[in-house]
């Protein structure tokens, strides 16, 4: 992993389309949720296999359909952001919102675990303090929430599983989003044409055009993550994630939403522990600048 600033830049682009695309799918608030992820996987297959022709990868992509080894990465992989998306959609129409959000607080911490069990990948003391503040948020949220969460831990679970996948994978991204996409639309296209006929029919001209959009939307950032999660460290994937949820946890107070006592600490923590972390990967670029001056 190079940890290069450009790399590092892509990351964090990533998660920052991720942290403001709720208010994207907030213009939609009249159509069924099920219908906006169908669409969302149908045209981000669209998008996709517009940007393979236009790229000149369509050696790369059928090469990689003919990998039995990537192939048995990417189809996995294709299932559990499948799963995780549906899950999502579940509980946001079942009123389980807080899971959702607490479950994507939880997925950096699991991601760190994997980033240093399954990857071997080295950490600073600085990283442990940073992780020690973001548990302590989390954990804070966790003992506010009352009871186990499972719809939160699934989530945190089955995204982190999916950056390992993405990171073991080590596929051109455009070509990996590309064969995931292609993988579940299908059944995308089969759930809205059999099951979601009455919102397939009364969908309006301009939601057409958000919903169009919406797949492009969808694939850039997943592309941005392949990318990511191939050129820098787990660990600063991982952690930066919490940039995300942080932009739509603002997003949110500026519709109105309000923070308890007990959420305004639980993200004070995990502010001190972004603020330790971006410390600690600062230092870290100066040491290896000044590496390379003295080379």
């Amino acid at each position: 992993m190079t940890n290069d600033k450009k790399g590092i830049a892509i990351t964090l682009l990533c998660y920052i389309i991720w942290g403001v695309l709720p208010a994207y799918w907030n213009i939609l608030t009249g159509v069924n949720s099920l219908f906006i992820l169908c669409c969302r996987i149908i045209f981000a297959f669209v998008f996709m296999i517009g940007v393979i022709i236009a790229t000149g990868r369509l050696k790369s992509f059928r090469e990689t359909l003919r990998n039995k080894t990537a192939m048995r990465l990417l189809i996995p992989a294709s299932v559990v952001i499948s799963f995780n998306w549906g899950l999502y959609v579940w509980a946001v129409n079942n009123g389980h919102i807080l899971d959702c959000s607490l479950g994507y607080y939880i997925n950096p911490l699991i991601a760190f675990l994997l980033a240093v069990l399954l990857f071997r990948e080295k950490y600073t003391k600085l990283h442990l303090a940073a992780v020690a503040l973001a548990f302590t948020g989390v954990l804070i949220s966790l003992i506010a929430f009352g009871s186990f969460p499972v719809i939160a831990v699934c989530i945190a679970l089955s995204f982190a599983a999916y950056g390992a996948l993405k990171k073991k994978v080590n596929v051109d991204p455009a070509v990996s989003i590309a064969i995931e996409s292609m993988l579940i639309a299908p059944v995308a296209l089969v759930v809205s044409l059999v099951f979601l006929k009455d919102s397939l029919l009364t969908v309006s001209f301009t939601d057409s055009l958000l919903l169009i959009g919406g797949g492009a939307l969808t694939a850039i950032p997943l592309i941005l993550y392949a990318r990511a999660v191939n050129t820098v460290s787990f660990i600063i994937v991982a952690f930066f994630q919490y940039v995300s949820p942080s932009i739509s946890m603002i997003y949110g107070l500026l519709t109105g939403e309000t923070l308890s006592a007990s959420q305004i600490i639980s993200f004070t923590f995990i502010g001190l522990g972004l603020i330790v972390f971006s410390f600690a990967l600062i230092r870290k670029q100066k040491q290896s600048d000044m590496e390379m001056k003295e080379v």
